[in-house]
């Protein structure tokens, strides 16, 4: 298990080589057009919607304005203007944008994953010389498959946090190691997405692939780990992670099958 980590990381790391060298560097525009309109566009509407929320449930429920301090002088004047309301709404708009950021990965597998489908064969053609004839049937079946296994992740995913979140709070010793084990969940189904693309290829079932990748573990863990690591850049992180977590998990699973 901890060479095929090792290997999930190297292969993750050498990805952005093969993109170089095989002229594909066009894939890392489309993760750009994603993250544009999804901080520009979504990110800027869950904050308008949540401030309608705030608006329909604490407006009239709260003051509008702190009590004035008058024996403050300028500083309780300046305190008395400060809306309790608005305070509320930017700390709620705060949280879902926090939100936001957490499922992002998430919806940029379900939004790309045609692109990745694709991205995913066209590397694995590079190394073995393997090609797939195309079915436009076949490919809006790997898309489907490609959105539900995402969305099969993400829900697994949310329970396993939410579990270990409740039960640190009653056991010291976990909620020590609780992060650890949370990274390691977190890494090894954003690794778990990358590796079924070439599954689907193989026509394997859900359960297959699931049964597949349980065999591998430790190199999705390694993949989705970079995966996470390089996600935290601002900026390129959304860019580079996806793209090199689907280059690298095609030449990392041939290299463990030869």
């Amino acid at each position: 298990m901890l060479r095929e980590f090792f290997t999930g990381i190297i292969h993750f790391i050498r990805a952005f080589k093969f993109m170089s060298s095989h002229k594909m560097m066009h894939y890392y525009l489309y993760p750009i057009l994603v993250s544009l309109i999804l901080y520009l566009g979504l990110l800027s509407s869950l904050i308008v919607f949540s401030q309608n929320i705030m608006h329909w449930v604490f407006r009239g429920r709260i003051p509008d304005k702190i009590p004035n301090y008058d024996g403050l002088g300028s500083i309780g004047r300046f305190i008395s203007d400060i809306s309790l309301y608005g305070v509320a709404a930017f700390i709620f708009s705060l949280l879902v944008m926090v939100l936001a950021g957490k499922f992002s990965k998430y919806i940029v597998l379900i939004v790309l994953s045609p692109v990745f489908a694709l991205l995913s064969e066209k590397v694995e053609e590079h190394i073995t010389g393997k090609s797939y004839p195309f079915s436009f049937i076949q490919f809006l079946k790997d898309i489907l498959r490609g959105i539900v296994m995402a969305i099969r992740n993400l829900i697994i995913e949310l329970s396993w946090l939410g579990v270990i979140s409740l039960v640190s709070l009653f056991s010291p010793m976990i909620a020590l190691i609780s992060f650890v084990i949370m990274l390691l969940i977190s890494s090894y189904f954003y690794g778990f997405s990358m590796i079924d693309y070439i599954n689907e290829r193989k026509r394997m079932s859900i359960k297959e692939s699931v049964r597949d990748i349980r065999k591998h573990k430790g190199f999705a863990i390694g993949n989705g780990l970079m995966y996470w690591l390089i996600d935290m850049i601002p900026g390129i992180g959304m860019v580079i992670g996806p793209i090199n977590g689907v280059v690298g998990a095609v030449t990392g699973k041939i290299e463990l099958e030869q």
